[in-house]
């Protein structure tokens, strides 16, 4: 804590440790049918994993001219759709993957997808709700801020490691029997935010 407290301001009030460094990465990822999938994985291997849900939510890009500058309207429009979209609700979700590219994002986030009510997301997870171990993990393998944010490779980043999640495969950062995720990546300062709801197949 007294790391974080004494690191050099940003942009007041955000310091060093409230943003994410930019790191080089890549990731890539598989999209097939049911049926294609089932028999690439006939005769065992790990469970599938089904794209649910997959919604966009948009806002101005200019911060000043949003209705509420303390609200990720991109992100309650993406979540809102992505929730229709799969036939869930918030309470639904075992992981929520998350785009923390700065605290303050962390906090809108969970405010915006409906995990906190608005002002409160600052304050979830200090009972250990958000730890692996939780009501609801977050960024479960350290996040933007702990692994880096190679910004365009970002969002396939967030669906392998959700991925790994939903299949056990995780090591030792896996979450007890997850089900269902949901995986945000935004962009532009939340201008623009992907959600995608996730889930283990049977």
């Amino acid at each position: 804590m007294d790391t974080y407290l004494n690191s050099r301001v940003l942009v007041d009030p955000v310091k060093l440790f409230d943003a994410p460094p930019i790191c080089d990465g890549a990731a890539a990822i598989i999209l097939a049918s049911e049926a294609v999938a089932r028999s690439a994985t006939r005769g065992g291997g790990l469970p599938l994993v089904q794209v649910c849900a997959s919604a966009i939510g948009t806002d101005s890009l200019a911060i000043a001219r949003r209705h509420h500058k303390l609200t990720l309207e991109g992100a309650v429009i993406s979540s809102h759709k992505a929730y229709q979209q799969a036939g869930v609700e918030p309470p639904d979700i075992d992981i929520f993957e998350l785009h923390d590219a700065y605290t303050i994002i962390t906090a809108l986030s969970l405010e915006a997808a409906g995990f906190a009510k608005p002002g409160e997301g600052v304050h979830f997870g200090k009972q250990g709700e958000i730890a692996l171990d939780g009501t609801l993990p977050i960024s479960t393998m350290g996040g933007l801020k702990a692994r880096g944010h190679p910004v365009g490779a970002t969002g396939v980043y967030q669906l392998v490691e959700t991925y790994l999640q939903l299949t056990g495969t995780a090591g030792a950062n896996q979450v007890k029997d997850p089900s269902m995720a949901l995986v945000q990546n935004i962009g532009g300062t939340g201008a623009t935010v992907v959600s995608h709801i996730l889930k283990r197949a049977a």
